[in-house]
């Protein structure tokens, strides 16, 4: 018998977070990156998000991706 799992997020995307949780993630790496600006880098870099009710969702690994990039090109100032 197979078990379906069940998320209480209705969204595609595997690895969802909202750019709020995703701020409190960058947060603890001694990088943090505000939700506003992990807004921008993701518009920037064309990435799907989607929508539920008022939230936007978004890939982390995605994020994950974006962040190094702003993180490599702040170290580099």
């Amino acid at each position: 018998m197979a078990v379906t799992s069940y998320s209480p997020i209705p969204v595609s995307i595997p690895d969802a977070v909202t750019f709020k949780e995703a701020a409190a993630l960058f947060q603890e790496t001694g990088h943090p990156a505000s939700a506003n600006t992990l807004v921008r880098l993701a518009r920037a870099k064309g990435y799907k998000t989607e929508r539920v009710g008022r939230t936007d969702y978004i890939s982390y690994s995605d994020l994950l991706e974006a962040h190094a990039e702003w993180v490599r090109s702040q170290d580099a100032d």
